[in-house]
């Protein structure tokens, strides 16, 4: 996706987002004109992300007033499309500095239902030739970074997950549930997750979870490169980086550490 085409796609996110974030108990419906004036933005361009919101099931049409409001198995949308745009803007720095003390390409990553995606990536100087572009989606129980988050989350989400289907994508996938639960179960007592040849053949990735003011895990930072420059030698150094700026964008975020979240 080139520059453009990028900046385009953000800034339409951007403005879903704002329209999405107009609508509270105190005003549940809308019209188009409220909403054009709110987020300061043409009555045509509105009303063409409205019609995509309706497309997508996130907004209804109240068809005796004319005006929209949240579809109502969606009301909790906003604040996940808050939380994305918020580590978005946070990580950059962050995603920068890492690069320059690792040497190696590093991801802002998010779980969406069984699948890790890559909402923000900083390349190194010789960035490995992976299908990690923004928005990429990748298999969560192949990838460090999907399966960091994924230790975190509900029994129910983690057997969803474990009774999918675990096709093979590198030498070392875990393609067997049991075997994958116990992983996931060790991933959360060390706080970090290392992926080898799991998603990639030639491939190490290394992932430490991101958490907000929930005190929840929504996303992880990773590193990754080749097997031949990413050594087992050097994996503790990554790690300890890793953390701590994860810890340092998790409290940009709103997080405040404490017994509980270890």
């Amino acid at each position: 996706m080139d520059m453009d085409k990028r900046d385009y796609l953000l800034h339409s996110v951007k403005s879903a987002m704002r329209i999405l974030r107009l609508f509270s108990t105190e005003e549940p419906e809308l019209g188009v004109s409220e909403m054009a004036s709110r987020i300061e933005l043409s009555k045509s361009s509105t009303h063409r992300l409205i019609l995509t919101l309706l497309k997508e099931g996130y907004l209804e049409k109240n068809e005796i007033n004319r005006k929209y409001l949240l579809e109502l198995s969606l009301l909790g949308l906003t604040g996940i499309i808050t939380n994305t745009m918020e580590i978005h803007k946070e990580s950059l720095p962050i995603l920068e500095y890492l690069v320059e003390q690792l040497g190696e390409t590093v991801h802002i990553n998010v779980l969406e239902e069984n699948d890790v995606v890559y909402i923000h990536k900083v390349e190194c100087k010789h960035p490995v030739r992976l299908l990690s572009d923004i928005g990429k989606k990748n298999p969560a129980y192949c990838s460090s970074a999907g399966k960091v988050i994924l230790a975190y989350q509900s029994k129910e989400m983690i057997n969803r997950v474990l009774q999918s289907e675990l096709s093979s994508y590198g030498p070392n996938t875990i393609t067997e549930s049991e075997k994958l639960r116990e992983n996931l179960i060790n991933i959360k007592l060390l706080g970090y997750s290392v992926a080898i040849e799991e998603l990639h053949e030639g491939v190490v990735s290394i992932a430490v979870p991101v958490r907000d003011y929930t005190e929840e895990v929504i996303a992880a930072i990773s590193v990754v490169g080749p097997i031949q420059r990413m050594h087992d030698h050097k994996f503790p150094t990554y790690i300890q980086i890793l953390q701590l700026s994860a810890m340092k964008l998790s409290q940009q975020l709103g997080f405040f550490e404490n017994v509980k979240s270890k």
